[in-house]
């Protein structure tokens, strides 16, 4: 009776470990997948609030820049020389 007894409680811990692990690896894997749709939930808001109006903006001074030339003023032109001593410094 005794061996059929921790043959039972043996059976019912191996079968409660195993069942541990399992659990265990699926919350891992549910925690990488949430860490990877967190990551890529921060790269999209990112290049949303950052990387796209810094991209708007340089356009904006780029084609300010390409104007210079058609500046009545343009070798004299007061934002060219400012431009050219923010290059120095």
């Amino acid at each position: 009776m005794e061996t059929i007894l921790n043959f039972i409680l043996a059976l019912t811990t191996l079968l409660g470990g195993m069942g541990w692990l399992v659990e265990r690896r699926k919350h891992r894997a549910e925690g990488e997948k949430a860490e990877l749709d967190v990551s890529v939930i921060y790269v999209k808001e990112f290049q949303k609030n950052i990387v796209e109006p810094l991209k708007e903006e340089l356009l904006r001074h780029r084609t300010a820049i390409n104007a210079i030339t058609l500046c009545s003023k343009y070798p004299d032109c007061p934002v060219l020389k400012q431009a050219q001593e923010d290059l120095k410094t």
